[in-house]
């Protein structure tokens, strides 16, 4: 009886990361994985289960955010979000429509919710978090200026392969000194992205990214701003890419396009979780090894459950 609760009871139940008063446990991360596992996606559970704890994490951020400046959810709103993603919902539907779409769904959502391992109120959730997200990602969005200054940008890229093995961070180490040193003999930015920049979107077209607006790269754009045009700059490394870049020319007051718009805004969302993290009380437990240790056995816990689904169910 002991090693049944211990071992199929007692983790399911272990608090993995708490935001302020809100709790999220093993258990559930391991069902909504086993989900994503059943429903035909790939679970990659050297990351996913990391991402879904920063999505936990997101979640409380922004409900705490809805409740602080009176942004609420509304029921209707939350159905019909709900029906809108297991059903597709014509627009204006009539009475009789109305009425057969709701047998439709309630159908396919209990097959759906029966399917990921999740309970209703979790779904409910989930899903009232990314719509409060959406509501923020609108607000921030206010901000971003339509005009700005702008550079007309070209790229190298170069990834470092950290992690591909000996032989390929030779390589890759071997393309970025060619590059350094022929920029610094004055040798074509143009000819050389053709031939080393491996993001071959630009590459083929010497490198040409386009007008950036201040901002769209974050860190790296105190290297590209203070570029003379025409020139170089030198190799930036940020650790598992190196890049090398040239402007052509800039535009003090350029409209930011509709595209560069939208990046500014998940920009603008990423830099406001960081800075929410700040202003919660947050703990995980969540890790794996032999030591012993309260909070070094979780993960080793559901990459188990999670394989022993996968080969019950004749994934692996």
């Amino acid at each position: 009886a002991f090693g049944y609760w211990s071992n199929f009871i007692a983790p399911p139940r272990s608090v993995i990361l708490q935001v302020d008063d809100s709790k999220y446990t093993l258990g559930l991360l391991t069902r909504y994985i086993k989900g994503i596992q059943a429903m035909g996606a790939e679970a990659n559970l050297a990351s996913e289960p990391f991402n879904m704890l920063t999505q936990f994490q997101q979640n409380e951020f922004v409900k705490s955010w809805g409740r602080e400046n009176s942004v609420e959810i509304d029921e209707s709103a939350l159905e019909q979000e709900i029906m809108s993603r297991i059903i597709d919902v014509p627009e204006n539907p009539s009475d009789s429509e109305l009425d057969q779409l709701q047998r439709e769904f309630n159908e396919a959502y209990q097959q759906f919710l029966d399917t990921s391992n999740l309970t209703e109120a979790e779904h409910r959730d989930f899903v009232t978090g990314s719509m409060l997200r959406d509501r923020l990602t609108d607000r921030l969005a206010e901000d971003i200026p339509s005009h700005g200054r702008q550079a007309d940008l070209s790229w190298i890229v170069i990834p470092t392969n950290q992690s591909q093995g000996d032989d390929a961070i030779i390589d890759a180490n071997e393309k970025i000194e060619q590059v350094d040193l022929r920029l610094k003999a004055g040798e074509d930015f143009a000819l050389l992205a053709e031939e080393f920049s491996e993001d071959r979107d630009t590459a083929v077209r010497g490198g040409h990214y386009g007008w950036v607006p201040e901002g769209i790269f974050g860190a790296l754009d105190s290297t590209i701003f203070a570029l003379e045009p025409g020139v170089p700059s030198d190799k930036v490394d940020t650790g598992e890419t190196i890049y090398f870049f040239q402007v052509s020319e800039y535009d003090e007051d350029r409209e930011v396009t509709a595209a560069m718009q939208m990046q500014l805004t998940q920009n603008s969302v990423s830099q406001w979780m960081i800075r929410e993290r700040g202003n919660h009380r947050i703990t995980t437990c969540f890790g794996s090894g032999s030591k012993g240790e309260p909070c070094d056995w979780q993960y080793d816990w559901l990459v188990k459950q999670v394989r022993s689904a996968a080969i019950k169910a004749g994934l692996e």
